[in-house]
């Protein structure tokens, strides 16, 4: 055997899930039937539960693994925003504008027969928007939206005496469609003049909470899979200096079932806001994105169901992966 000859390498053994997806450069852009895209300003905050609670909110089928947990606690996302010049990008469609605020479980795993699981998805557990279409084509999508009085303020005004330059508010307010009782409100605060601080490391570690798989509930109650992508690449972001939340009835977020008020920066008294690790403070974004149903999926390329995680791995079999930000 010469130097320069190595070898033969025993071929790695086949995997029984489904891949991880390729490079962005080898995966079709083909635009399908179901395929969707528009703009994004969005607030996430990111809320704790009891991980009990959370596991009891899933549908039948799909499973919470606690490895986003601390301490008994688990991540909530909260997403505050509007979107703009929503359309399918198939034909010639004039975009149509609303308000929505979700909530959303991260971590969910599609249990498969042989008690193997695959994951991580995003279960949609809860959102209220304030016009009727895009409710009824979310609930085809999987996710379990709800039409109420939802408003969102884009800037309210300068923030006095704020030790940020350019500090600006914004306020949201979600109520019943029907009496207009409140559900939930609160406003938060940014920083124009700053982007976000560590960007890379910031959006890696939200992207852990925030993956393109989608697993909601159909209208027939079954469970149907999707791909929404953020595309921060695209897109531009803030830190976000305070925050004020006011949820006034149960079911917003699993596991709160009281009046509750959770606010940024967190105190002592108030620990709502998930602490179990700094890297995932809130921000604002404004963001392109494009959502693509499970059978258009399946039509341009399966893998993409199941793409990379952030942290270098691919679709996950059981077991536990590295921890979020690792």
């Amino acid at each position: 055997m010469t130097p320069s000859t190595k070898p033969a390498e025993k071929p790695a053994p086949v995997q029984p899930v489904v891949s991880a997806a390729p490079p962005a450069s080898q995966t079709s852009d083909r635009v399908t039937l179901n395929d969707w895209t528009g703009y994004y300003t969005i607030t996430f905050v990111v809320v704790q539960t009891d991980i009990e609670a959370a596991r009891k909110a899933l549908p039948k089928g799909l499973t919470l693994r606690d490895w986003y947990g601390k301490g008994g606690k688990y991540p909530i996302l909260v997403s505050i925003g509007s979107i703009e010049n929503a359309r399918p990008r198939v034909g010639f469609w004039i975009g149509f504008n609303y308000y929505e605020v979700f909530s959303a479980i991260p971590g969910v795993e599609l249990e498969q027969p042989g008690g193997h699981t695959i994951g991580p998805y995003l279960y949609p557990y809860r959102g209220y928007l304030n016009r009727l279409l895009p409710v009824i084509l979310g609930r085809l999508s999987g996710f379990r939206k709800y039409w109420e009085r939802v408003e969102v303020e884009d800037v309210l005004a300068d923030i006095e005496e704020s030790p940020f330059e350019n500090e600006k508010s914004a306020a949201f307010s979600v109520k019943s469609l029907l009496f207009g009782s409140p559900i939930m409100d609160g406003e938060y605060s940014f920083d124009q003049a700053l982007g976000l601080a560590e960007p890379d490391s910031r959006v890696v570690h939200m992207a852990q909470l925030l993956p393109p798989n989608i697993v909601g509930v159909n209208p027939l109650g079954k469970l149907c899979r999707s791909m929404f992508d953020f595309r921060f690449d695209r897109g531009l972001a803030w830190d976000v200096t305070r925050v004020n939340l006011n949820i006034h009835v149960g079911d917003v977020i699993p596991g709160i079932t009281t009046p509750t008020t959770i606010t940024y920066p967190p105190t002592s008294a108030n620990t709502i806001i998930w602490t179990a690790d700094a890297r995932y403070a809130p921000f604002r974004a404004f963001v392109p994105w494009r959502l693509r149903s499970e059978k258009e999926l399946n039509q341009v390329a399966p893998a993409q169901l199941m793409p990379a995680l952030p942290h270098g791995g691919t679709g996950t079999q059981t077991g536990a992966p590295p921890k979020p930000g690792t």
